[in-house]
């Protein structure tokens, strides 16, 4: 089972009838926007030798962030062992996106046998399950640990801020007499793509940004993640916040970024040939040390920017080879 996974019978509960769940331990308007599921697994087992029949299996979430759920069971066999396979859960998008701060959720699910006399809680308990989970505010991501996958939905090519910079940029190309078009890998040439990157790099570097330190074990837990527009406006960037900047300033440029996440750090790199990682999520460098070797990949240390003097973009790249 996954880290949010949970299991607890019911006082007084049949012993051996059981809720195994799988529940997200964390979440957030981005999980809800990326259809990252909730309830990963859902099995009832019976290890008893009674028959259980006429069951319902009742979900409920506090605070409502999710809307109640209930699976109708017509019999539990001795030995069962029942995994569903409707596991849609609808959730309330509003409540997750007015988040500012984090908040303490449970997930709870109840079994029961017999008609629901006297409301909609009543009948025998026979097993129940509460899994307590992270809900996250609106911009904040929860760490490799429970959402990897969902740190590329922290890149905001469309942010308001991110235009100034790459016509910065293309001024800055024009300037030194190259082609001012940031075209992607359309020249087929990595020269060409190092040449939009430095420029990128230096147009960010002249907005005099301050670094912020992160919280501990960030890249495990997540933090508050700056957009764009809050890193121009408060001039401050943890080391997550410019990498998730830069690979904004990349997409935007056409080029393919790639977020590298170290213990207690996270950079950027970007690929000088239009190509891609295999996975969203790859635990193992060897890909990525193998295209830097063929320079086909290159990567910078994107705190360079809030140094001062600013640390040159070879600088950048050469403190992460």
């Amino acid at each position: 089972m996954g880290a949010g996974a949970a299991e607890q019978d019911a006082q007084g509960a049949p012993p051996g009838v059981r809720i195994v769940a799988d529940v997200a331990g964390a979440f957030s308007y981005a999980s809800y926007q990326n259809a990252v599921p909730v309830l990963r697994a859902l099995t009832l087992v019976n290890g008893t030798r009674a028959t259980f029949e006429g069951c319902r299996l009742e979900l409920a979430a506090v605070p409502p962030f999710l809307r109640p759920r209930v699976w109708n069971i017509d019999r539990l066999l001795p030995g069962d062992e029942l995994a569903a396979s409707d596991r849609r859960l609808e959730l309330d998008p509003a409540y997750l996106a007015g988040l500012d701060e984090a908040e303490r959720g449970e997930v709870r699910l109840v079994l029961r046998q017999g008609a629901p006399k006297g409301g909609p809680n009543g009948g025998r308990i026979l097993a129940e399950a509460r899994h307590p989970v992270r809900l996250l505010a609106r911009d904040e991501w929860g760490g490799v640990a429970d959402m990897a996958q969902l740190l590329p939905a922290f890149v905001m090519p469309n942010d308001p801020a991110v235009a100034p910079l790459l016509r910065g940029a293309s001024e800055k190309l024009a300037k030194h007499g190259f082609p001012p078009g940031l075209d992607g890998y359309q020249s087929g040439d990595p020269a060409r793509v190092r040449l939009m990157v430095a420029a990128l790099y230096a147009t960010v570097a002249e907005r005099d940004l301050h670094y912020a330190e992160p919280p501990a074990s960030f890249e495990l837990r997540g933090q508050k993640v700056r957009r764009p527009s809050v890193i121009a406006s408060t001039g401050l960037a943890t080391c997550l916040d410019s990498a998730l900047l830069f690979a904004a300033l990349f997409e935007g440029a056409g080029l393919n970024p790639v977020l590298l996440m170290f213990e207690g750090h996270a950079a950027v790199g970007v690929w000088l040939k239009k190509r891609t990682l295999p996975d969203a999520v790859v635990a193992s460098p060897m890909e990525l040390r193998k295209a830097i070797a063929a320079r086909e990949f290159m990567a910078l240390e994107t705190t360079g920017v809030t140094r001062r003097p600013v640390r040159p973009v070879g600088d950048a790249e050469a403190a992460l080879l």
